[in-house]
């Protein structure tokens, strides 16, 4: 179970990056249109915001997205490393 939820998480991950990246866009074409009060420009700042937020979204989903994936990392590791270790068993009928 443990396995399955390992790599159920390592596929999702990569969802994740994609949609905090996308609904980061959004949010920054939706707040371009008044931005423009905050820097004292005139006009819609909507695709400048777009941009400005998919960055920042790239950022965020590096962050997040890549703490998750070290994490996944590490496990799969210490699973390679506890089947390294573990002892062969061999059954000897013949004692």
């Amino acid at each position: 179970m443990n396995k399955f939820l390992a790599s159920s998480l390592a596929v999702l991950n990569g969802m994740l990056a994609v949609i905090i990246i996308l609904v980061s866009s959004l949010v920054g074409f939706g707040y371009g249109s008044w931005s423009g009060l905050l820097f004292g420009v005139q006009g819609d700042l909507g695709p400048l915001g777009g941009v400005l937020g998919g960055i920042i979204g790239v950022f965020v989903a590096v962050i997040v997205c890549g703490t998750l994936a070290l994490f996944i990392d590490m496990r799969n590791e210490l699973a390679q490393i506890r089947k390294a270790l573990s002892p062969k068993r061999s059954f000897n009928i013949s004692s």
